[in-house]
């Protein structure tokens, strides 16, 4: 409601510039509507059909916007916050929240409850005490705002962080987002410094609650924080909402962190005891043959695992599992590991296994770079850190949550495994995330197309966000597979480019064929997701042009493949795509339609455009420099620096 407040001020072109709107779209609308045709009515119709579905009543609240409305939301947020900021922790803090924030001390008693799925409630009464003095009465509720508040329950801990993180992340994305009223009336008035304080404020509220609170309470002589929850953070990494979702990831990084190398091995070890894997791919339908190739894995691996002292019923010291809903208690340090009771609850723990087990891995595996690119120390620390399991030496665990995170992405939509899920967005996330700790086990042509495949999507989609609704999961898939393939493209930038090379290869060889073969090469990926692989390219030239230097040839074959062929009969390279011309050792010829390219190792790759055809040439023995054609194009000057040759040819 706060976001639809806001976003219903800003202009299109300001709504692109956040990545709320795509602009040309919303322009195809705003044409539409001007226009008087019945096909015009109709696709108008059609289209605000739809965000009424997303929206409900979001079109009557824009309409209407009355004051009073406004008011009531500001002030619940501001109650909310209010509530659940842990005030005592930071008395600095604390004065930029009440002097420039808005937020209110709580005076009385707080008093929570937690809602089930079932529609039962727990009501929580912790500091209510019958007559007590008004003084010994805000003694006791600034004691337990403090310090009592996070004794109480992991899942109270859990939702409470979750909710003041979102809420501090959306308000400080927000202008000027203060509940001071002087404030409040003359919001336009404010200058940039303090709109700055303003989203510093939040920002530092976010800090607290994310990063430092666990150890702030225990300094105020707490002996029993409730942490938060890594396995309701871990089904929550791809929640629908972005917020909450952000807030999660936030959280569980932040936790995985604070437990250190040994308590993420007992986190590892309590939830690799469940044969996490294969009774996975029976969940998700995979063929049996392929559970059984597997099921000596993991029973090796569960056996290894359960040797440190894992195995079902154990104590251990990882945090509680949640029960079917979110409101289950522990009552002491260290908890029972259960089996699961039903069929249901089986598969929500192998599910969250495999997530929490990707975050893990991605986060703290064993990075397969050549360590000599590394400093010593960062090489070192890194070591130090990574999980059993997720290493060099023992992968199992990185191989087998490899092969469950590319199932998720690939497997096609059935009634096991919908198409755009939650499950499947972390999966491609953590594919993009940890890429450099998978990828040994990795098809990493298949892992590439697949999410090209679902950045095409995006072609037939309505505005993906459209003054805060909520992104559609297929808008979300592709948002989420298009951060993932920049994250591997940026990542493994030779790996990226020499497999794109390789499958652009393999189309130009299909593409001659194609008449002999009757294949209808129009529908395929590499043909739909051209705009998305010159981003890609364009990307990487801009932010890692000297690894980019050494595969120019690969380079030039995937733009040539991307661009259309008619837009280079009548313009240069330069202009159809300015970044490639970045490179000395790439020359285009408009009059004779050649383009010319410089190898590291000394060869010119001659590409014919009209007869789209590449000749290599044995220019030199060492890396070209620069090349570049006469005006007239009869001759190419080729020049390798190292090799001190100038060379000319017809």
């Amino acid at each position: 409601q706060l976001l639809t407040e806001e976003y219903s001020t800003m202009s299109p072109g300001t709504l692109e510039a956040q990545g709320l709107i795509n602009q040309a779209e919303y322009q195809k609308v705003a044409a539409l509507t001007q226009s008087a045709s019945p096909d015009a009515h109709k696709k108008i119709a059609d289209f605000f059909g739809r965000v009424k579905d997303k929206a409900g009543d979001l079109e009557r609240t824009l309409k209407e916007k009355d004051r009073h409305g406004i008011v009531v939301r500001v002030r619940i947020a501001q109650l909310l916050l209010s509530l659940l900021h842990a005030w005592g922790m930071d008395p600095d803090l604390d004065r930029v929240c009440e002097g420039k924030l808005g937020l209110l001390r709580p005076m009385v008693p707080v008093s929570f409850g937690v809602l089930s799925k079932g529609g039962y409630m727990s009501l929580l009464l912790p500091t209510w005490q019958a007559k007590l003095e008004l003084v010994r009465l805000e003694r006791l509720t600034r004691l337990f705002t403090a310090r009592t508040h996070w004794e109480l329950s992991t899942t109270l801990t859990s939702n409470h962080l979750l909710a003041i993180i979102a809420m501090a992340n959306t308000l400080m994305s927000m202008n000027n987002a203060t509940f001071v009223p002087e404030q409040e009336r003359t919001r336009k008035l404010h200058r940039q410094t303090q709109q700055a304080q303003i989203k510093q404020g939040w920002s530092l509220l976010a800090t607290l609650h994310c990063v430092l609170l666990p150890d702030k309470v225990i300094q105020a002589g707490s002996k029993s924080f409730k942490r938060p929850q890594v396995e309701m953070m871990a089904r929550r990494w791809q929640h629908q909402c972005l917020e909450v979702r952000e807030a999660a990831q936030a959280l569980l990084l932040a936790e995985l962190g604070r437990l250190g190398p040994k308590g993420r091995k007992a986190l590892v070890d309590s939830w690799a005891q469940f044969p996490t894997i294969i009774q996975f791919f029976r969940f998700s339908g995979i063929s049996s043959d392929k559970a059984a190739l597997l099921s000596s894995n993991q029973q090796e691996l569960v056996g290894q695992q359960g040797g440190n002292g894992s195995a079902t019923g154990h104590q251990t010291e990882h945090p509680h599992h949640e029960d079917e809903d979110d409101e289950e208690e522990e009552g002491t340090e260290e908890y029972y590991v259960r089996k699961p009771w039903s069929v249901a609850e089986l598969k929500r723990k192998q599910t969250t296994a495999v997530v929490l087990l990707g975050v893990i891995g991605a986060e703290f595996g064993q990075d397969v770079t050549d360590s000599s690119r590394r400093r010593a120390s960062e090489d070192q620390r890194r070591k130090s850190s990574v999980v059993e399991g997720f290493g060099i030496g023992n992968n199992n665990l990185a191989r087998l949550t490899s092969l469950a995170l590319t199932h998720l992405l690939s497997a096609p939509p059935s009634a096991r495994l919908p198409a755009h899920t939650p499950l499947r967005r972390a999966a491609i996330d953590l594919i993009g995330r940890g890429f450099t700790v998978w990828e040994p086990y990795l098809d990493v042509s298949k892992v590439l197309l697949g999410l090209l495949e679902l950045c095409c999507e995006a072609d037939n989609l309505v505005p993906s966000m459209t003054y805060g609704l909520p992104l559609t999961p297929a808008a979300d898939s592709c948002r989420t597979a298009r951060h993932a393939l920049t994250l591997i493209a940026t990542a493994r930038p030779a790996a990226f480019i020499t497999t794109m090379a390789r499958e652009v290869a393999r189309y130009n060889t299909l593409q001659q064929n194609a008449q002999a073969l009757n294949v209808n090469l129009s529908n395929s990926v590499l043909h739909r997701a051209k705009p998305e692989i010159l981003r890609g390219v364009e990307l990487l030239i801009d932010k890692m042009q000297n690894e980019m230097a050494d595969l120019l040839v690969e380079v030039v074959d995937i733009v040539l493949h991307c661009l259309d062929p008619g837009h280079l009969k009548t313009r240069g390279l330069g202009d159809v795509f300015p970044a490639v011309c970045r490179f000395n050792q790439v020359s285009h010829c408009p009059s004779t339609r050649r383009i010319a390219v410089g190898a590291k190792n000394g060869q010119v790759a001659l590409y014919e455009l009209r007869s789209q055809k590449c000749q290599m040439i044995g220019a030199h023995n060492a890396a070209i420099t620069a090349n570049t054609f006469s005006p007239d194009g009869k001759y190419l000057a080729t020049y390798s620096c190292n090799e001190n040759r100038l060379s000319f040819w017809q």
